[in-house]
């Protein structure tokens, strides 16, 4: 008879559902079992206290893992770190190994892949360019700095790759923010790795020295957000990801066409139209050239740069008027709302507690009580939800408060716009709305052309579009400029 002899039954698992297989296992095979500390031998016949030991083990791995989950949500929630593991371009500090400073010679490396991304290269180009001066990548750096050895990595240590890239442009603790409560586990039993949805993350600004400003990185979301995979043919044009359908709303794809012997892109179509290879033909073209909307943008943003430059008084005038006179008399009634709901719910607050003090003194009944109570609690929670409601709309007029002033100091940045660049776009552009062309003077002879409008509205970040002064912002754009496509 084969025997297996330990110190207890936990030695042999903490499932009850495997280690009781596992025991009825060793009876069909005829193994002697025994648990020294717990005074169990098989040979002696069936001990129903076992079944009890097992479920006992288990419960304290459930309720230790449950402790330990509690501890590292406390932890979560004080702003430190699980570990001292910092990303790049941080290293633990010599005083807290969970508090992080920084790394100054990766910080530039980190500081130069946002600028390439607002320059307009892609994450694989950033990567590329990262391997030709031949850097180590994140770990291998850390582990050098630190005075680990390298262990034999299947790639060469300059093996920068487009994810690397992709989440360094996409970290917020480069702004300072330190992030927890990110991952978790399934439970005790499967340690499978779980990434939480953001809205369950808990972050703490200024928990250590920020290495890329808050405009900086909004910037490079934006791009991030409308940017496109380029062909092998090149160039996808600066305002690509930036043009939108007047009508459906749809993204505007640039679109090529033979001229010799090489294909190059010349023109920009409502990817939902019938005419885009992939579109479900519900749309319009409201096909533009891609020479004359970037022409017709590096005009418009030195109108406004200039403006907002040289007559800044004027600019803060223009530039607010239509959003004043769209959101001011909303904005002063919900502020009015807002306070009225907060000075009710204060009030009842006070009511509430009175009340509790009558029912203790016996002034009040107990079934009086309760349906005050309640009428009280359900109005409470009437204006909660009101308020709830109200908050944003608040916050969103101060922030558009401060868009203009955040707009002035982009321009301040800036000494004079010559060239239409990926940079330019990404600061200055949000969103452009092309519409339809609209012929208005149909052509008299068959030689000439027909004389076309077509709507192009150019929404700036933090202040949104600057009509012309005295005429609406609307670009004319003759066939003589671009020829029909």
């Amino acid at each position: 008879m084969a025997t297996v002899i330990i110190k207890d039954q936990s030695r042999i698992g903490r499932d009850v559902l495997e280690v009781g297989l596992l025991k009825r296992t060793f009876d069909e095979l005829n193994v002697r079992l025994i648990a020294a500390n717990d005074n169990l031998d098989t040979a002696n016949g069936f001990d129903i206290m076992s079944i009890f030991r097992d479920v006992f083990n288990e419960w304290f791995v459930a309720d230790t893992s449950k402790k330990i989950r509690a501890v590292m949500l406390a932890k979560a929630q004080s702003g430190k770190h699980h570990n001292s593991i910092a990303p790049y371009d941080y290293k633990p500090s010599k005083d807290d190994p969970f508090v992080w400073d920084i790394d100054e010679p990766a910080a530039e490396i980190v500081r130069e892949v946002f600028q390439m991304c607002i320059d307009g290269m892609g994450t694989s180009t950033i990567a590329k360019a990262l391997r030709e001066r031949n850097l180590d990548r994140p770990e291998v750096y850390a582990r050098k700095r630190d005075g680990k050895p390298l262990p034999l990595y299947k790639n060469p240590n300059n093996h920068w790759c487009a994810s690397n890239i992709a989440k360094m442009l996409s970290n917020i603790e480069y702004l300072g923010t330190a992030v927890t409560n990110r991952i978790t586990v399934k439970s005790y039993k499967d340690k499978t790795r779980i990434y939480r949805p953001m809205d369950d993350w808990i972050t703490f600004e200024d928990a250590h020295p920020a290495i890329i400003g808050q405009e900086m990185f909004d910037v490079v979301q934006r791009i991030r957000d409308g940017r496109r995979r380029p062909t092998k043919l090149g160039d996808m044009g600066v305002l690509n990801g930036r043009l939108y359908c007047e009508d459906c709303g749809g993204k505007l794809h640039i679109k090529r066409r033979a001229s010799g012997e090489k294909a190059h892109y010349t023109y920009y179509i409502c990817h939902r139209s019938r005419s885009h290879s992939d579109g479900a033909g519900d749309c319009s073209p409201h096909s533009i050239r891609k020479e004359v909307v970037e022409q017709l943008v590096l005009a418009d943003i030195q109108r406004v740069f200039s403006l907002a430059r040289d007559r800044e008084d004027h600019f803060i005038e223009m530039a607010g008027r239509d959003a004043r006179r769209k959101t001011e008399q909303s904005v002063k009634k919900a502020k009015t709302e807002y306070v009225k709901a907060e000075k009710r719910a204060r009030q009842l607050d006070e009511i509430i507690i009175q009340i509790y003090e009558d029912k203790v003194s016996g002034e009040l009944s107990a079934e009086r009580f309760s349906k005050m109570l309640g009428k009280y609690e359900q109005e409470q929670s009437e204006l909660t939800t009101k308020m709830d409601a109200l908050r944003p709309v608040l916050e969103q007029a101060e922030a558009d408060a401060q868009g203009i002033e955040k707009f002035l100091r982009l321009v301040k940045r800036f000494t004079e716009i010559e060239d239409l660049t990926a940079e330019i776009v990404s600061e200055f552009i949000e969103r452009i709305e092309v519409g339809e062309t609209v012929i208005v003077t149909p052509r008299r002879f068959s030689n000439w052309k027909d004389e076309k409008r077509q709507n192009v509205r150019i929404v700036y970040n933090y202040i949104g579009a600057v009509p012309q002064e005295g005429e609406a912002a609307t670009a004319e754009t003759r066939e003589k400029m671009a020829a029909a496509v």
